[in-house]
């Protein structure tokens, strides 16, 4: 084992990369913070819970309520809630260590990076791969396999869903499908039908609903494993305050409709509006999206360069490697957006850019 690796870096990290440039961390208010690829219209907090939830921070946690609630949601009982999908990405690779032959597993070379990472760790020999169509071709005991991936906003085709399934079926295989961002559609879930052998799906409620700070995710697969899952993830893993919050906004299915409708009407006019400029800007049309986020290829300089000039305007992207990503703004924060990039587009940084 080894637990000293390097940890990889995240969007969302607005307060960390002012600190970096010995900018006033007080000053993120004046920023446009669109790294973090989380909903900008996040579902909101009651103020019946904001009067009423002082005894909320002295009682001791009890999942029955959103258990229930994610039943009805997701069509299907979690094996467990935790503290965000992350950790069972964190417990998996001990969870599975003694129930392969080898420890070898396959991740997407693209994606969250804390899956290869969590592998690394537990010594698990990682294989990277640049596309799906590899898992059906290729020899693994583990796979993680993203839909829809973020930053790279591909999602399983039928085809492959149907291949993966057979192998999972036909041999001794596990597979960790990380649905963290497909609230926003549902129709692509694995959940929709009975999940196949050696099977995990990740689920979570800081994407669509917007509720990373909340810190709850859920793992479905195969019973016989909620045991050994629960005794990894020990008594009492989300707080009771959200536990409250979280059953609360799975239940509000009123809620769940506006914000679809809204992403719709955001994409719409982001399409129109803000590509045309941000192609400019970035001087490349090879781009993607989900409901949630849009990401970019461009060559590093480029993508670096980019990137510095957003921040000479106030807003704040993630930055990979090779790409960049912008969450889909909120409906008032376009306009800040368009004025940032209508100054960069016609100052002089852009020729910088070209």
């Amino acid at each position: 084992m080894n637990f000293e690796l390097e940890p990889p870096k995240h969007g969302g990290d607005l307060a960390a990369f002012l600190r970096s440039e010995n900018l006033d961390p007080n000053s993120a208010d004046h920023w446009l913070d669109l790294s973090s690829a989380c909903n900008r219209e996040p579902w909101p907090i009651p103020e019946s819970f904001l009067e009423n939830s002082a005894k909320l921070w002295y009682e001791l946690p009890d999942a029955f309520a959103l258990q229930e609630a994610a039943n009805d949601y997701f069509g299907l009982t979690p094996l467990a809630i935790g503290t965000g999908t992350q950790q069972f990405i964190e417990i998996l690779p001990a969870l599975l260590v003694e129930r392969v032959k080898r420890k070898k597993v396959w991740v997407p070379a693209v994606g969250y990076q804390e899956h290869g990472y969590s592998w690394r760790k537990w010594d698990y020999e990682v294989s990277e791969y640049q596309d799906v169509s590899e898992l059906l071709t290729n020899e693994w005991d583990i796979a993680v396999v993203i839909s829809p991936n973020n930053p790279s906003g591909q999602y399983l085709t039928t085809d492959q869903s149907e291949q993966l399934k057979v192998l999972l079926e036909t041999s001794e295989r596990y597979l960790v499908l990380d649905e963290a961002f497909l609230d926003a559609t549902p129709e692509a879930s694995w959940l929709n039908a009975p999940l196949p052998s050696g099977c995990f799906v990740l689920r979570s409620v800081g994407k669509f609903f917007g509720l990373a700070g909340a810190r709850v995710g859920f793992i479905f697969g195969d019973s016989t494993f909620q045991a050994s899952i629960q005794s990894l993830i020990g008594p009492w893993p989300v707080a009771t305050p959200a536990l409250h919050l979280v059953t609360q906004a799975l239940k509000d299915r009123d809620w769940q409709a506006e914000a679809l409708a809204s992403l719709a009407e955001r994409h719409a006019y982001f399409e129109a509006n803000m590509v045309p400029k941000l192609n400019t800007l970035f001087d490349s049309q090879v781009m993607i999206h989900t409901p949630l986020f849009y990401t970019w290829q461009l060559e590093q300089d480029q993508a670096l360069k980019a990137v510095q000039a957003l921040h000479s305007v106030g807003i704040h992207i993630r930055l990979g490697q090779g790409w960049v990503r912008l969450s889909l703004p909120a409906g008032h924060e376009m306009q800040r957006l368009n004025h940032g990039l209508v100054r960069l587009l016609q100052g002089h940084q852009l020729k910088e850019l070209g």
